[in-house]
């Protein structure tokens, strides 16, 4: 048997002593469950120190039963003493009258003569019992030790809710005095508990015990004896008294509640946690650490559980469970998370602790079990990493020491390199020692806080792999060992997951299709990574992936759509004219700007603005050259300018911003939409308008002017032409050239709808 050492039974009656108070503060329903009357060991030497804790502990362990039973008991059946008594009374008499004595007593005074004084046997009941007084004695006493605990400031200091419960227990104190038959002898009670006649009146009450009779203060002495002698459980394991505490074989447990409430102290002041973010069934904290909120729970299952290991044929019972001591996990920001239907292929970490409170027998220094089953739950669950708290590590000391294990990543491949568990001591203390307590549980919840307080955002970090490169036999294979296709193979790092994690996918099977291997599948906006073309027909293949596909007419209401695959659109276009060179040589492309009709108002482009005309020109060329039928991303290059122009002047309209438009600002499509659905908000911008519009912008015709509706008529035409060329529908060659005469010298407008923007409203 492994025999519990010195410094082990001390801090086994320190933790207890302290969780008392603990108990008491936070979960007052549940301490008697807790510090039940067991059969314990010889309390040994007192320790001083806790002498107060022993004393909260009795008191509140053995309130109830003295309330709820002895007490009510004591009052149904109270002892009394009746003696008889020979009063003379004038009539009417209310004793019962001696007419023998009466008759005597007047025949020998006044004879022949009626009795004017009446000779009586009365019985009076007197209360004064040693029975009853030393029901208010020890009712004194036991207010008096309330008193003192609740007057110990080292002891209230900690644990100021205390007061509550301590309090309430002297108003039933008082309630009980002041029973009528009870204040009466309350003076009596107070001189014999001073003369310390108390163990005399325990006599007397043995003495006149008789059978039959009320066995309620035969009960009270007992209780008062157990009050006064009952111990804390210590772990010596001799000879079995009754004491107050867990059972030894539940050591283990009661470190764990001594750790959880200490937590719940901590936060509590620190004014992180409120009084309902400390939830009793299931044991649950939630707390506020440096700008992050966070759950802690005890002795649960970890939820939501993520899909790592399965059993075949049966996949749901013959998995290992894991109910880890504390799970403590994010959950504000929010946790990220990735399904695949209705499975949970990851979340987002937590960091588990277990508690140990025992010693290991195989080796007084390297604790190998628990090691190994944290590792085997880390590994079930899908966890990066735990923390192994022992209360004793080495022999008869603990250690000051903290190791961490983990794999070698240069040599244990088959392993996940970010695994590791961390051993280290947390020895509870005395009770003026707390402090140091709870600068280690602050340290681990900043060590937690480090690894857990920034969110990790799946994100797609796809390299596309150069097949050409394989070796003659080679041959690339994913996860689940199908062979991927030579020429669309992607290294797909998830740096959510870890630094290590990197997967073989197909761009075609998996990306944005397989959960189990793009973790950015659900996401809104998600799409395949695309590849940097290298000429004009890859360039030609890659945007026909990234026109979106479905109902054209869904794609016109749905703005966002239009422009994430804009977005994308633009940024390819760019990467291709990065990659050909063409990027730092587009000024023969604006070159040929003025050309087509800007010539006149270039200058009153940005430079973001001369960019993309430039591109969208060189782009024009350049599907010239392998005779493309769809010049759709020059289109979506040139309503971009437009856009850009146009909602520069609208943001600077005096009362209007961002936040007047559905999607934060004004899109190509907004300034119809505005004049059709939102009539006050049209009135504002129609009220600028009127001030600074110049619609004489011919300059060959002075006589010709475009109105505001006009342009707006004219813009909407342009807004259908660019969601075409968002979708799969292919613009040919003829209707570019059509769109972009329209838009820079001709068209209805005859100057073209940019050059009109750009001169009849003049930016600020």
């Amino acid at each position: 048997m492994n025999q519990p050492t010195p410094a082990e039974q001390r801090a086994f009656t320190e933790m207890q002593a302290r969780l008392v108070a603990l108990l008491l503060r936070f979960n007052e329903a549940d301490f008697a469950r807790r510090y039940g009357q067991r059969d314990g060991s010889p309390p040994g030497e007192a320790i001083r120190e806790l002498q107060p804790y022993r004393d909260l502990a009795a008191l509140a362990l053995l309130r109830d039963e003295l309330f709820d039973d002895i007490m009510p008991r004591i009052v149904r059946r109270l002892s009394f003493e009746a003696p008889r008594q020979t009063l003379r009374e004038e009539p009417p008499p209310r004793g019962r009258v001696d007419w023998e004595r009466t008759l005597d007593a007047t025949w020998a005074s006044t004879p022949g003569e009626p009795p004017l004084q009446l000779h009586t046997r009365q019985r009076r009941r007197d209360f004064t019992t040693p029975e009853n007084v030393y029901v208010v004695a020890a009712l004194l006493e036991y207010r008096a030790d309330i008193l003192r605990v609740l007057w110990d400031e080292r002891l209230i200091a900690q644990a100021d809710a205390l007061r509550h419960p301590l309090n309430a227990m002297v108003d039933q104190c008082e309630r009980e005095l002041a029973f009528p038959q009870f204040a009466g002898i309350r003076t009596i009670a107070d001189q014999a508990l001073d003369a310390g006649e108390i163990d005399l009146l325990i006599e007397q009450i043995q003495e006149r015990s008789i059978p039959g009779g009320n066995s309620a203060y035969d009960d009270l002495i007992a209780w008062r004896q157990r009050r006064l002698m009952l111990p804390l459980l210590q772990r010596d394991l001799q000879t079995p008294v009754i004491a107050l505490g867990a059972d030894p074989q539940r050591d283990n447990y009661l470190y764990q509640l001594w750790i959880f409430y200490e937590l719940a102290a901590l936060l509590r002041e620190r004014e992180a946690m409120e009084p309902d973010d400390l939830t009793l069934q299931p044991m649950r904290l939630r707390f506020r650490w440096k700008g992050c909120t966070y759950e802690l729970q005890h002795d649960q299952e970890v939820r939501p559980q993520v899909a790592m290991w399965s059993a075949q044929p049966d996949t749901t019972s013959r998995v290992p469970r894991v109910r880890p001591d504390f799970y403590l996990w994010r959950c504000d920001p929010q946790r990220q998370e990735v399904h695949a239907g209705d499975t949970l292929i990851w979340r987002e970490p937590g960091v588990i602790w277990d508690a140990k409170y025992y010693r290991e027998r195989e080796s007084p220094n390297a604790p190998a079990s628990p090691i190994k089953r944290m590792i085997a739950d880390l590994t079930l669950i899908g966890e990066p990493y735990g923390v192994l708290l022992f209360a004793f590590l080495t022999g008869s000391q603990s250690s000051d020491t903290r190791y961490t294990i983990s794999p070698d990543a240069t040599r244990n491949q088959p392993l996940a390199p970010g695994q590791s568990v961390v051993v280290q001591p947390l020895t509870p203390a005395l009770p003026g020692e707390q402090s140091d307590v709870s600068l280690s549980l602050a340290k681990l919840l900043d060590e937690a806080h480090a690894r857990l307080h920034e969110p990790r955002q799946p994100r797609c970090q796809g390299v596309f792999l150069d097949t050409l490169s394989l070796c003659e036999h080679g041959a690339l294979l994913g996860r689940d060992g199908a062979h991927l296709p030579d020429n669309d193979v992607l290294a797909c790092p998830k740096l959510h997951i870890g630094p290590w994690r990197v997967d073989l996918v197909s761009r075609t099977a998996h990306c944005c299709r397989d959960g189990r291997l793009c973790h950015i599948i659900n996401q809104p906006g998600a799409a395949p990574p695309v590849r940097p073309p290298r000429n004009a027909r890859e360039l030609l293949r890659e945007l026909e992936r990234l026109f979106e596909s479905g109902d054209l007419g869904a794609l016109d209401e749905n703005e966002a759509a239009v422009e994430a695959v804009i977005s994308r659109i633009e940024a390819l276009t760019r990467r291709f004219a990065e990659i050909t060179g063409a990027l730092n040589d587009l000024g023969r492309y604006e070159a040929k700007l003025g050309d087509i009709g800007l010539d006149r108002t270039l200058h009153l482009l940005g430079p973001t603005e001369r960019e993309s005309l430039a591109l969208a020109i060189y782009l024009r060329d350049q599907l010239d050259e392998v005779g493309a039928n769809d010049y759709s991303a020059s289109i979506i290059h040139v309503a971009r300018v437009l856009e850009c122009e146009l909602q520069r002047r609208m943001l600077a309209i005096p009362g209007v911003s961002g936040s007047d438009f559905p999607h934060g600002k004004p899109t190509l499509g907004t300034l119809g939409g505005v004049r059709r659905r939102n009539p006050a908000l049209w009135g504002r911008i129609d009220a600028h308008l009127i001030q600074v519009w110049a619609g004489n912008v011919d300059p060959e015709d002075a006589t010709f002017a475009v109105t505001v509706g006009q342009l707006i008529d004219e813009v909407e035409q342009l807004v259908r032409v660019r969601n075409q060329a968002a979708h799969t529908t292919p613009i040919p060659r003829d209707r570019f050239r059509t769109l972009l005469r329209s838009l820079c010298d001709g068209g209805p407008l005859r100057v073209g709808a940019l050059n009109v923007l750009l001169t009849a409203w003049p930016a600020a």
